[in-house]
């Protein structure tokens, strides 16, 4: 006979001589039938109440932060293929990014806590904590995001009553720097801009001024650019096709940051310098070859630090030395920040400086506009960026 109801937790029954006990789990199933070692029923219940405040059952009001999101946001979980499902944006890259987060910020501090014991006091505990430990306002707020995600995710389950409310942190963003129209100038100018021999290091200083080049001359991210392969090249035509980026973690991603797939114009001098390192490709045959190959690691595209590397190195001899660089922040990917301030001082609409970098919204679009003494620079293009030093219309 059965004891028990819809308000217990658990079920207590006889057998022999002895109940039985099978405790309710979080996932509405009950747990395998356990001996409570109790002749009289309610000897048997007084064993399941303390057998339950021992913890040794998970209760779904007894539920933990870590019992709950330990694997939340893992890429075949539930709510990674609630995305895809509808058809919102999510990435591999996004749900690494999202397990470091919550194992590195979230679990070590609130994991402990139970679930209907986070509130606004201790979400309010836990930013300033991670104000107080040197972390950035972005940092914060997205610990915050992935928090409310596991929260959101709770409430539809029923484990929690509501979310509570989340006050952000003041993002105060370090800015992107950018080089000046001169800088750049004199930065082009330089001798890694020769065509480089057969030797492996000349050809990889080579192979960092076009991917420089093509960067301000297109304002291409990083990973779109190593993505490039032959077939996206069309020199006759004189664009770019750019449809895929690519990952160092994960590998090749089919579809760029935003989704967006797009055509993009450069100048003929960039085309020269492009055409000359695709005549170097170790595949010339294959249309899937990477344009920026990997001398390492055959099938592969170039590593960042081909890129970076030769950037700092002629940024240091033209006068910018590393202190100076990480003050100024100027980064490879300076070079899209440039890009879209080269766009706006020259008047071009902005929805069609949209269609060239790919972004969503023009308020995106804004965000990378810089004012500097380009100001005066009306008629600004992007061949503009190989005329000679202290040319007479500056």
């Amino acid at each position: 006979m059965y004891y028990g109801s819809r308000s217990k937790p658990y079920t207590i029954f006889k057998r022999n001589r002895f109940y039985y006990a099978q405790f309710r789990l979080p996932d509405g199933t009950r747990s395998v039938a356990k001996t409570t070692g109790q002749t009289s029923r309610g000897a048997a219940e007084r064993w399941c109440i303390e057998y339950l405040n021992a913890g040794n059952i998970v209760r779904r009001e007894n539920l933990t932060l870590v019992e709950y999101a330990k694997d939340f946001f893992n890429w075949g979980g539930a709510w990674a293929t609630d995305k895809r499902v509808r058809g919102l944006r999510i990435s591999k890259r996004q749900c690494h990014n999202l397990t470091y987060i919550l194992n590195s910020h979230l679990l070590p501090r609130i994991g402990s806590m139970r679930l209907t014991n986070i509130d606004r006091a201790v979400i309010r505990d836990l930013r300033n904590d991670l104000f107080n430990r040197g972390y950035s306002g972005n940092t914060i707020n997205k610990t915050l995001s992935a928090l409310k995600a596991i929260l959101e995710a709770a409430e539809d389950q029923s484990l929690i009553q509501f979310v509570p409310r989340i006050d952000r942190a003041a993002m105060n963003p370090k800015l992107k720097g950018i080089l000046t129209l001169e800088e750049v100038r004199q930065l082009f100018s330089l001798e890694w801009r020769t065509e480089a021999k057969h030797c492996n290091p000349s050809r990889e200083l080579y192979m960092g001024y076009v991917g420089n080049l093509l960067a301000s001359s297109t304002g291409l991210r990083l990973g779109e650019l190593q993505a490039l392969t032959l077939s996206d090249i069309h020199l006759n035509e004189g664009y770019i096709y750019v449809r895929r980026s690519w990952d160092n973690f994960f590998g090749l991603n089919e579809t760029t940051k935003t989704g967006k797939v797009r055509n993009i114009f450069f100048p003929v001098k960039t085309q020269i310098e492009l055409s000359k390192l695709m005549q170097m490709n170790p595949e010339p045959d294959n249309p899937e070859s990477f344009v920026f190959f990997s001398q390492k690691t055959p099938g592969k595209p170039a590593e960042p630090k081909v890129f970076t590397r030769s950037l700092y190195t002629a940024m240091r001899q033209i006068g910018i030395n590393e202190q100076m660089r990480r003050e100024r922040n100027i980064t490879f990917h300076s070079w899209r920040h440039w890009f879209n301030s080269l766009l706006i001082n020259a008047r071009v609409p902005v929805h069609k400086i949209q269609s060239l970098t790919g972004h969503l919204t023009s308020a995106m679009t804004q965000h990378y506009y810089h004012v500097d003494d380009m100001g005066d620079v009306v008629q600004v293009v992007q061949d503009s960026l190989f005329k000679p030093i202290g040319y007479d219309e500056l």
